[in-house]
């Protein structure tokens, strides 16, 4: 153990006085210790730009995946109307050309009297070759395996089946109109049978391979509708998807726009707030505040560092100033009482001389001593208005809330009676009754305007001074008039330095510290304060307060 550490100083335990010298423990922003500090490191402007940038890709996905599904289901609308629409209708052209050729065996078969064979084969073959053609131009352009979409389709919905069945129907009326046309003379004479007279048909080979075409035809119709049912439950499952996806979208908008709402407000609001509270917190001389440290590089960074240096130099600042004045009050004190010993002595010795010269026939000597006296008297006088002006100037004014009627009616009494010779006539004229302020500096500023007033105006035939006080824009007028001798307008800011005098003290009896000691008190309240006057025509002082402190 260090031998300069005293017990109360050993490591581990910490005294008193190293507890009041340790500094403030800082808590700092959990940002600083989540994975997203490279946030932190971009300024204000690109954090905007990279949060309004994710939310513009999101609504850039968002219309890409609605319009890529309104592309399918516009897809699909075509494809119904294109594929599965003209297929039933040609499957429906097929079943009537067979119903036709079917209904033109029959009648045939059924005459009493044949017609002849070559006319009604050559009819059987145009209802055979309409139907070809047909089949023909299905097999090309409706057959769901000549579409790929559509036969991906089926696929996926695993219903190749219906795609085997629909190729199986497509084969069998093919090969039931290829064995018609290639054999319709032997049908139509073996239908004929003898055996059931004339105009019966008989079951035969052709109704077999019709019944079959017909068998065929409804096989296709069936599948061809199984198949636009399937397109139905694609174009509904491309509608969900589309909802879906909209839906899907719709909500990591939302949640891109309240990540980014916190993201702002943990890394710019919260910060800020933070600072203009300890801003306003420095503002009112607490100097104990604290700016949180900031590590970002953006410019809420280079503020809390900005501010941190500022408070910084502001205290250093402070203390000297604290220490400066500190050290002029206690020279103020000192020279004060160190004068003030040698006065009392100067004026108890003088007034023993004025004692002993009153029979003395020397008036010169009699002239010296009472100038002496009165000299010593006027220092000692000065002495206290500089030391009543720093106490006023040092000390901090708690405000209070008090009736300004109250406290001029008190000091316009307590003042008239210490007037020798003839009174004045004072008037006091108050729309507002209370006054929020340091009531001692204030009846001390009013009592020096007030005294001032007297002094002036005591060589008036009718001394007449007026109090009064209203309502101004944005502040409250407070003000003291007298009928006086008044001042050069020129003169309006001298008078209220410090020992500005305008007369000398054989006209008016003074230390020039008393208006310096008004200006001070309206300076401490945030207040102003000046004068209107013109030669014999007397003067008015005014006080104005802030908007607040005069209700």
């Amino acid at each position: 153990m260090s031998p300069l550490l005293n017990e109360t100083e050993q490591p581990g335990r910490l005294s008193a006085h190293s507890l009041v010298s340790l500094p403030r423990p800082v808590v700092r922003y959990a940002m600083i210790a989540s994975p997203l500090t490279w946030f932190g490191r971009l300024t204000i402007g690109q954090k905007f730009m990279f949060s309004f940038g994710i939310m513009l890709v999101t609504l850039a996905l968002s219309l890409a995946a609605i319009l890529f599904y309104l592309t399918r289901i516009n897809s699909y609308v075509d494809r119904h109307q294109r594929i599965t629409v003209p297929a039933i209708v040609t499957a429906a052209a097929m079943q009537r050309s067979a119903f036709e050729m079917n209904l033109t065996l029959h009648l045939s078969l059924e005459r009493p009297f044949p017609s002849n064979l070559d006319d009604t084969v050559s009819q059987l073959n145009q209802h055979a070759a309409a139907i070809k053609r047909s089949l023909d131009h299905y097999r090309v352009t409706h057959a769901a395996r000549t579409h790929p979409v559509l036969y991906g389709m089926l696929i996926e919905h695993r219903q190749v089946v219906l795609v085997q069945q629909e190729d199986a129907a497509i084969e069998q009326i093919d090969m039931v109109l290829h064995e018609l046309t290639s054999n319709w003379g032997a049908l139509l004479q073996r239908g004929r049978s003898s055996t059931g007279g004339p105009g019966t048909m008989t079951p035969g080979a052709a109704d077999l391979l019709i019944k079959r075409l017909k068998d065929g035809l409804d096989q296709l119709v069936d599948t061809h509708v199984k198949i636009d049912m399937e397109m139905k439950r694609e174009g509904d499952l491309l509608l969900g998807r589309a909802r879906l996806i909209a839906l899907t979208l719709v909500i990591l908008l939302a949640i891109v726009i309240m990540a980014t709402y916190a993201l702002v407000t943990r890394q710019i609001a919260e910060p800020l707030k933070h600072l203009s509270a300890t801003a306003d917190r420095v503002a009112r001389q607490d100097l104990s505040a604290t700016f949180e440290p900031w590590t970002s590089s953006d410019e809420v960074g280079h503020l809390t560092k900005s501010l941190s240096t500022m408070l910084a130099t502001l205290r250093e600042r402070t203390l000297a100033l604290e220490r400066k004045t500190k050290e002029l009050e206690a020279f103020t004190y000192s020279v004060a009482h160190d004068l003030k010993a040698p006065l009392r002595e100067i004026e108890g010795f003088s007034s023993l001389l004025q004692q002993q010269f009153v029979t003395n026939q020397n008036p010169q000597a009699r002239h010296y001593v009472e100038v002496t006296h009165n000299s010593a008297l006027r220092l000692n006088s000065l002495i206290d208005a500089l030391l009543k002006y720093s106490r006023l100037e040092q000390q901090t004014m708690p405000m209070v809330r008090y009736n300004l009627s109250e406290l001029i009616g008190g000091l316009v009494t307590e003042r008239l009676h210490l007037v020798t010779g003839p009174q004045p006539n004072i008037t006091v004229d108050l729309t507002a009754q209370d006054l929020f302020g340091e009531p001692i500096s204030i009846r001390q500023a009013l009592m020096n305007l007030l005294d001032n007033a007297i002094k002036f105006s005591r060589q008036t035939a009718t001394p007449e001074i007026n109090i009064s006080a209203k309502e101004a824009a944005g502040e409250t007028l407070l003000w003291v008039r007298d009928n006086g001798i008044g001042f050069d307008p020129k003169d309006s800011e001298k008078i209220f330095g410090l020992f500005e005098r305008l007369h000398s003290p054989q006209e008016y009896v003074g230390t020039g510290v008393g208006l310096a000691i008004v200006k001070l008190v309206m300076e401490k309240h945030g207040g102003r304060t000046w004068a209107e006057s013109s030669p014999d025509k007397g003067s008015v002082f005014y006080l104005a307060f802030p908007k607040g402190w005069l209700t």
